[in-house]
Parts: C-alpha cells; sequence; structure tokens
C-alpha cells in the first residue's frame, strides 16, 4: 500500500449541479443505483490506489455524508492509521482572508501537515468510474511531474460540458469546453504535496476563490504536467438529465456486471437490509431493486432503492426511486425520479419525458 498518497475529495466547486437533488444533500451523498451514493467510486478508488487517509471537504448538507462514511471498513480501509475525515468549513478564524474552496485548505491545513506522504490525490464526484490510480501514480512519480491530470482519450468527443484538455508533447498546456477535444478532463488529478501547499499560500494570498481555476489553470506555464489516460469505464455527472441518462444506461446487465463487479468491486455503506420482496402478483423487468424493497406491482427499466414499497397493480417504468418510498396501489409512474420518503397516492399518474424526467422532491405526498 502506498503510505505516500493522500486522497482528498473536494465537494465545494461542486455545489448544487444536480438542481433539485442536491438541494437537501451534497452532490457526493446523492444515491445512485439503488445502494450507492456518488462519493463511493471515488472513495473505493483512492483506497484501491493505496491512500489510506482521506479528506472530504463537504462544503455544506453535509450531515448524510457523517452517517454514510462513518464506517472506513466498508470501503476497505483497514487498521489504526486509515481515516476518513469529513472536512466542514466551521473554523472561526477572524485573521483569515480566505475565499470559496480555499478556505477548506486554510481551515484544515493540519490534514496536510500531520500526512508523512510526499504526493496528494484530489477528485471530485462529478465523474465516476471503477478502477484503481495505482499506474497513474507511479507514471506521476517516475516522471517527477508536479501535476498529473487524469482523464480518457476517446475518438467521438460526446457534446457535453465536461472540460477537456489541450496537450502538447504529453504535457498539459490548458482547458477548454471545445466540442471536438477528444481529452476529457475527470476532475482527478495527483499533485505534489509541496506544490499544492505552495499553491493555495498563493491564491490566499491574491484573493483568489478556486484552487483548480485561479491556482492551477490560470497558472500552468509554470508546473511540470502530465496526462494520464485511465482507459476505463466511465460516466458524468454535470445535470439531472446526465443523472438520470447514466443511470438508465447501466440497466445492462452486462455493463452493469463489468462497472460495478469488475476487476474491483466498487464499495459502498454496508446494509443489513432483508432481501427484496417479490409479491405474488408483481413482475420486474430490466431493473434494480436493492434490499428492503417489497414489490406488489410492476416495474419495468427502472431503479428501486432500499425499503421502497410498491404497492398492488402500480406501475413504474423508466425511473429512478430513492429511499424509504411508498408508491400505493394503481399509481403510475414514467420518467419520474422521486427522492426520498416520498409517498405517490392510490391511482395518481406522474409522467416526464426521457429529456426532461420529473423530479420530486423529498418527503412530498402527492
Amino acid at each position: 500500500m502506498d503510505k505516500e498518497l493522500l486522497g482528498l475529495i473536494n465537494l465545494q466547486p461542486e455545489q448544487d449541479y444536480l438542481e433539485e437533488l442536491t438541494y437537501f444533500r451534497s452532490s457526493g451523498s446523492v444515491p445512485f443505483m439503488g445502494r450507492y451514493r456518488l462519493i463511493d467510486f471515488a472513495i473505493t478508488n483512492m483506497a484501491n490506489s493505496g491512500a489510506n487517509v482521506i479528506g472530504v471537504f463537504a462544503g455544506h448538507k453535509f450531515r448524510s455524508l457523517l452517517d454514510h462514511l462513518n464506517r472506513k471498513e466498508d470501503f476497505g480501509l483497514e487498521g489504526r492509521q486509515a481515516k476518513i475525515f469529513v472536512l466542514p468549513p466551521d473554523w472561526n478564524d477572524p485573521s483569515d482572508i480566505s475565499q470559496g474552496d480555499l478556505k477548506h485548505f486554510h481551515n484544515h491545513s493540519d490534514l496536510f501537515r500531520r500526512f508523512k506522504g510526499d504526493q496528494v490525490i484530489v477528485s471530485g464526484t462529478q465523474f465516476i468510474s471503477n478502477m484503481d490510480y495505482t499506474e497513474a501514480v507511479r507514471y506521476h512519480k517516475e516522471n517527477d511531474k508536479d501535476i498529473t491530470f487524469i482523464g480518457e482519450e476517446v475518438e467521438n468527443p460526446p457534446n457535453s460540458p465536461v472540460l477537456r484538455m489541450a496537450t502538447e508533447d504529453g504535457r498539459v498546456t490548458g482547458f477548454t469546453h471545445d466540442q471536438d477535444n477528444g481529452h476529457l478532463y475527470s476532475g482527478v488529478y495527483i499533485i505534489k504535496k509541496e506544490v499544492l501547499m505552495n499553491i493555495v499560500r498563493f491564491c490566499i494570498d491574491n484573493y483568489k476563490p478556486s484552487l483548480f481555476h485561479n491556482g492551477i489553470r490560470e497558472k500552468l506555464e509554470e508546473y511540470d504536467t502530465g496526462f494520464y489516460d485511465i482507459k476505463a469505464k466511465t460516466h458524468y455527472f454535470y445535470s439531472v438529465q446526465s443523472y438520470f441518462n447514466n443511470s438508465m444506461a447501466l440497466l445492462d446487465k452486462d455493463r452493469y456486471r463489468e462497472f460495478f463487479y469488475g476487476a474491483k468491486k466498487v464499495k459502498t455503506k454496508v446494509s443489513t437490509n432483508p432481501p427484496t420482496l417479490y409479491k405474488k402478483e408483481s413482475r420486474a423487468k430490466r431493473s434494480i431493486l436493492a434490499n428492503g424493497a417489497t414489490v406488489e406491482g410492476s416495474v419495468e427499466n427502472s431503479v428501486i432503492s432500499r425499503n421502497v414499497k410498491v404497492g398492488k397493480g402500480a406501475t413504474i417504468k423508466n425511473s429512478i426511486i430513492f429511499a424509504n418510498c411508498i408508491i400505493e396501489p394503481d399509481a403510475h409512474l414514467e420518467n419520474v425520479i422521486l427522492d426520498k420518503d416520498v409517498t405517490i397516492t392510490e391511482g395518481r399518474q406522474l409522467m416526464g419525458s426521457e429529456e426532461k424526467p420529473y423530479v420530486v422532491a423529498k418527503r412530498s405526498k402527492i
């Protein structure tokens, strides 16, 4: 295990990019595919890469993160030295002049000072994959890079807001939104701890609000940078629509198994719920149904989370249902996302479209 690698998940820049799904939670806490949270992928990949100390800059709305990450062993982090720290920006320092996500670095500088290693891997949760970064870390060290940006090179670039990298002779020379550029940036990078601390000091001293955009992107020519192509299955999240599309794509049985149970297994908080209960007249097709669910109706091409109840005669198609929802008898849902603890009353019909799914807020009753 690489004791020189510190993991850092920075949620502050992501804010509410998933709109309704992040009104009551941080981006990393957003449920995914019935039993996971988006942060699970970043933590699993870091743990598989040898990082046994991981800090999470939580920003705000982090209560569910504290609950989800309270057992480090669930994520493969074993031993007394292994830690997951959820770090809100809550230190009231009257001398603090930092702004934006620099407040996290200022308020939690002890995380870096106490860590004995000399490399940091930084990630958000807008990109997920199932892999480890061992080879990327090896490339970074062997080539003595200041910063190695992790991404992928694709032949047919998607029309999306995903940031692209301009490269020259193996170096990253800039970032762009050019839709014809096939060098997609994952938002993950490996950086020397000393370089990171120097950038933090520069940003704070010069009243800069963003570590990445002001301290790294605008000053790229000052660093020895590299690009590492991960060559892995990936998904990017930048809107509710992209969240919906990624979920529907992973309902393909082979793709699901490869992504979640490939060379490595994506880890999440362990649940003690009983298996899904299918009643006599229930029907399920091309769907994911998590533990604790009870189904009397019909579920097709949908994701059903833990402890969901689907009543007799109810139909759910092309939809995502978060935990603890109740779908009463004869209700009909199609192209819908229900947040946690929603009740859909008997006979009610809700329909969105594949281009714009209908989202119901947490704890609603319709």
